[in-house]
């Protein structure tokens, strides 16, 4: 079995359906692609046979490690997020990103046993139109075709959370820093 794990980040939405959704293939999103936040969606994890690691440049999760290093008081919710990083005080969003990749890494190549590749996506690269006015969707993870369940107009429009009972911190940053505007829920 393969399993994506990537950032719940609505650009991202497309590019995964197109490049890795071959009807087989279960994918795991979250806020920066942070496997410290899968608690639950570990059993998944540790079936796999191969997991592909996705996060990306431009990344809001990342945003919000940035934040909380340079000393802003955040939530404490958002600690499996931020505490993987604080061995890196003064990074930039940018080097952080880059970081994101190994630190997850990492992460996943101590947790399961199945071939872990990673690579980090350059959301520049992928032409997604500009959106102000987001909803979140939150599911379980799944190898459905977004398009089945994300009309064409929302597409740009929806960040996608896919965890077994893992998106409150996603969820969090999805409303408070990301400011969508609802979130709905589907099994």
């Amino acid at each position: 079995m393969r399993i994506v794990i990537s950032c719940m980040d609505r650009r991202l939405n497309q590019f995964l359906e197109k490049n890795f959704n071959d009807g087989n293939t279960i994918f795991v999103r979250n806020a920066g692609a942070n496997v410290n936040s899968l608690r639950n969606t570990l059993a998944l994890l540790k079936k796999a046979d191969e997991i592909l690691l996705l996060p990306h440049t431009d990344c809001g999760a990342m945003g919000v490690v940035e934040k909380a290093l340079k000393g802003e008081k955040l939530p404490a919710e958002l600690e499996p997020l931020i505490s993987p990083f604080r061995k890196y005080l003064g990074y930039t969003k940018a080097q952080l990103e880059k970081v994101n990749v190994e630190v997850q890494e990492s992460a996943l190549k101590g947790a399961v046993k199945a071939k872990v590749r990673s690579e980090l996506i350059r959301t520049e690269e992928l032409n997604a139109p500009a959106s102000s006015d987001n909803v979140a969707l939150v599911m379980p993870p799944s190898t459905r075709k977004y398009s089945e369940v994300i009309s064409p107009d929302m597409m740009y429009r929806t960040y996608v959370i896919q965890t077994d009972n893992d998106g409150d911190i996603d969820v969090l940053i999805a409303k408070e820093f990301l400011k969508v505007r609802d979130v709905k829920r589907i099994s």
